[in-house]
């Protein structure tokens, strides 16, 4: 009767937990879920109290040491474009979003989407939204930019 009531009660462990999860989607009680169906899957092997808890914490944290960072690693790049740090939007084309003034600065798209703040890397004429610019270097997180329109006449 006891090894019964140690069934239901990792069957529920588990319910709670993973209607808990549903609940708060934070990839964090999902795992005391799983801890629980090993509890529950030893406790239908016959095997003892201490055994079955001792399974429910390998299994969770376990789960959650290995599991868990891979998942929110994957969630999060799957959606998204990868960064492209300073050095790779060298020499990449852009447009200009935000109007640059000469001496300030104003925000241009690289690529398929990638926003940068941006300034004019030699003093000249304002900037309007739509121009195309070419990245020359980074400064920081300010990419420096000369438009295009000049070199294309040159």
């Amino acid at each position: 009767m006891i090894e019964n009531l140690y069934v239901v009660l990792w069957a529920i462990v588990a319910a709670v937990a993973f209607a808990g999860e549903l609940l708060t989607i934070s990839f964090f009680l999902l795992f005391f879920a799983f801890g629980a169906v090993v509890g529950l899957v030893l406790a239908l092997m016959g095997f003892g109290v201490g055994v079955q808890i001792a399974g429910f914490i390998l299994a969770s944290v376990a789960s959650m040491v290995v599991l868990r960072p891979a998942l929110l690693n994957r969630l999060a790049l799957s959606g998204s474009e990868p960064y492209e740090g300073p050095g790779k939007v060298t020499g990449k084309k852009a447009v200009v979003t935000n109007a640059i003034e000469p001496g300030e600065s104003g925000m241009v798209r690289v690529g398929n989407g990638e926003f940068w703040t941006a300034r004019t890397l030699y003093s000249g004429g304002r900037l309007e939204p739509g121009a195309r610019v070419r990245v020359l270097d980074t400064d920081g997180l300010t990419a420096l930019v000369e438009p295009l329109e000049d070199l294309e006449g040159e």
